[in-house]
């Protein structure tokens, strides 16, 4: 029995190299020396730059950073003992709060609930060539009730300064009947971490799935076979032991185009799947995918929802009345019926316990609402399957693992002539078809009977595309005057029209001139507000005065106006995760200006064209003349939803393009000077 259960051990952290999001790239470690840190004895290196170079914008430094989980037996329990040590650098007087330490605790129904002990702190100073060290005492030990669940552990170290180097351990003490899943372990920090050690030694009774998570390399990963006492009478318990580290951990910082930092922080989690104690029978505690879709499919909140919805034939029988023949207008009718009739309450969810109640209160959570509409949906005879997934803020759910807390929304998926639909009615102002940006995380679950769920992609067929076309006149006075039209279509007309439906066009025109304070604007018109297939325009009547530099009777002109992009968003010369923009994006700006009379055109920038390997995405500029009249055609084409960290090199420069094209400026003589 027992070298069974240790092959699962073994089996379980081989799983675990396929990450949570798909994009894990840890490796097998190589041999390193792990530094010796010793409660209550700091040395000098620990006041000493990295070895790698500081990090100039870093507040502080995690010089080590140790977690151990062992597992107990007593008062007929099972208890998870996790022991933290730490020790951090301050380099920054913003970084002091770090000196006031959390330790969150819970409860569950009854008596049982986590323990807090062995509190230890330290605080070291260098004097000059001395070193001092403060103890933390008992009096800086807090214990705050939050509510009945939560209890947070609190302590704040002695004397820290800038400069100091705080040191901290505690040990928490964790019941099964609280917790049967240890404490997820984060390799990094929003600030450099020298050194992350996570240990722990799994019983061979408890077989656990461990899933690895983010983009760093280990330095060690190790596994090993043990025993140790865990039961009466049971002494010598076969187990396995793991030990995993990361050596010189970056900060980890919340770049631009990411969903949330847990899909890409280095961490590594834990999902109890089954425990096998001596003569008794395998206790499950996860489930196959055909398990985890039937639970679904037989929980009252969710299939039992949508197999009865009687209360909605009326409406059924209505649209098809009115769409006796097009199964597109009857899915139109029915999506515009959910969408227009029940207020989404701004929560999300992926289950409901009353259809008929949110039918009658006319307002619900994700869940309440979509699922309304696959039951109407269904209803209307179409094919038609709810879909789970977690929205972008929630993390990317796992393929490889059915775990039901990664997902916390549900869409509707319909097959007809054709095609696959997805559908979300909780969005009064979104077209048929797309789904909210919200929802564009990766795939989602499709939950059908009869062994037929499947994931699917959530990649957006729409775009999110603008296009700015002008036609504009210098004046002599250094005006340009003209007018602008700002088109919006696919998602970035969704969240143009978002806006407009929330604080009205006016709001909307005066907030987009705050954003241009130069513009002088004589008139503004919305057009395409209440149309949702079709692109929302705003066309401005403006003069922009001191468009222009001038310098020697010539003039400097800055073909984007207020228009270029003046900042690339990749600002590091590397990236470890990828860029996930949401969308495929289209940006054009066409412009010409008309030149008065006698101007001649001393010099244009220079025609640019940059394409990224296969076809993923392109930039071209390009400024030409007829007559007196100057065209500005600029256009960034941006053909994924997401970019890989192998591509960012090439992506960064396509930006790195665009920002220097778009500042470069147009000379033009004035009459006077072209004459001589």
């Amino acid at each position: 029995m027992y070298p069974v259960r240790s092959t699962l051990c073994r089996l379980a952290v081989l799983v675990s190299l396929i990450c949570l999001n798909g994009y894990n790239s840890f490796v097998q470690a190589q041999k390193v020396v792990a530094p010796v840190v010793k409660l209550g004895r700091a040395n000098q290196a620990d006041f000493t730059p990295s070895p790698l170079g500081a990090d100039s914008t870093a507040e502080a430094e995690v010089l080590y950073d140790f977690g151990e989980v062992r597992f107990e037996s007593g008062n007929s329990d099972i208890w998870m003992e996790f022991t933290r040590h730490r020790r951090i650098r301050i380099l920054k007087k913003s970084a002091l709060e770090r000196a006031t330490v959390q330790v969150p605790t819970y409860k569950v129904q009854g008596s049982e609930r986590e323990y807090v002990g062995s509190v230890e702190g330290y605080t070291y100073n260098m004097n000059g060539q001395d070193l001092s060290i403060d103890k933390l005492t008992k009096a800086g030990i807090v214990t705050e009730r939050v509510n009945d669940r939560l209890t947070l552990e609190k302590f704040s170290l002695p004397n820290v300064r800038e400069g100091s180097v705080i040191e901290y351990k505690y040990v928490v003490r964790t019941p099964f009947a609280v917790s049967n899943n240890p404490r997820v372990w984060l390799f990094q920090d929003d600030v450099p971490v020298r050194w992350s050690e996570y240990k722990i030694t799994i019983p061979a009774y408890f077989y656990y799935k461990i899933i690895m998570g983010g983009y760093l390399d280990l330095a060690v990963n190790q596994q090993s076979n043990t025993s140790m006492d865990l039961l009466p009478g049971q002494p010598g318990v076969p187990a396995q032991s793991y030990r995993f580290a990361v050596e010189n951990a970056p900060a980890f910082r919340n770049e631009k185009y990411i969903t949330t930092s847990s899909d890409y922080l280095s961490k590594i989690e834990f999902e109890l799947a089954s425990i096998t104690f001596p003569n008794s029978a395998v206790r499950n505690y996860s489930v196959d995918w055909p398990a985890f879709d039937r639970s679904l499919l037989e929980a009252d909140v969710f299939g039992g929802q949508i197999k009865r919805a009687p209360f909605l034939r009326d409406v059924a029988a209505l649209i098809r009345a009115q769409n006796p023949t097009d199964s597109l207008a009857r899915l139109q009718a029915a999506y515009d019926f959910v969408r227009k009739s029940i207020k989404w309450d701004d929560s999300n969810s992926y289950t409901c316990n009353s259809l008929k109640k949110v039918f009658e209160a006319k307002k619900g959570d994700a869940g309440d609402i979509n699922l309304l509409l696959v039951g109407l949906l269904k209803e209307l005879d179409f094919d038609v399957h709810p879909v789970i997934l977690s929205t972008r803020t929630h993390g990317r759910i796992s393929d490889v693992y059915p775990l039901m807390r990664q997902y916390n929304y549900v869409v509707a998926h319909v097959q007809t002539n054709g095609q696959a639909i997805m559908l979300d009615a909780t969005d009064p102002v979104i077209r048929m078809g797309m789904l909210p940006t919200r929802c564009l995380n990766g795939q989602g679950r499709l939950i059908a009977p009869d062994g037929q769920s499947r994931f699917v992609s959530l990649a957006p067929k729409e775009r999110d595309t603008e296009l700015l076309t002008g036609a504009f006149t210098l004046a002599d006075d250094g005006e340009v005057k003209g007018t602008l039209k700002h088109s919006r279509g696919g998602y970035s007309g969704w969240a143009a029209r978002t806006l407009v439906q929330a604080d009205g066009e006016a709001k909307y025109l005066e907030e987009a001139k705050k954003k241009r304070p130069t513009w002088q604007v004589t008139k503004s018109e919305v057009n395409g507000g209440t149309d949702l297939n079709t692109s929302l325009d705003v066309t401005h009547t403006l003069t922009i005065p001191e468009a222009y530099n001038e310098a020697a009777d010539r003039i400097y002109l800055l073909p984007m106006l207020t228009e270029a992009r003046t900042e690339n968003p990749f600002k590091e010369a590397e990236r470890k995760y990828p860029v996930d923009f949401g969308t495929a994006i289209d940006e054009s700006y066409m412009t010409t200006f008309t030149l008065p009379e006698g101007y001649v055109v001393e010099e244009i920038p220079k025609a640019a064209a940059l394409s990224l390997p296969d076809k993923a995405g392109r930039f071209t500029y390009q400024v030409g003349q007829t007559g007196n009249q100057l065209q500005v055609i600029s256009r960034l084409t941006l053909r994924k939803p997401v970019y890989f960290a192998e591509e960012y090199a090439t992506l960064r420069e396509l930006f790195a393009l665009v920002v220097a094209k778009h500042a470069e400026r147009i000379v033009i003589k004035r009459g006077e000077v072209a004459k001589k």
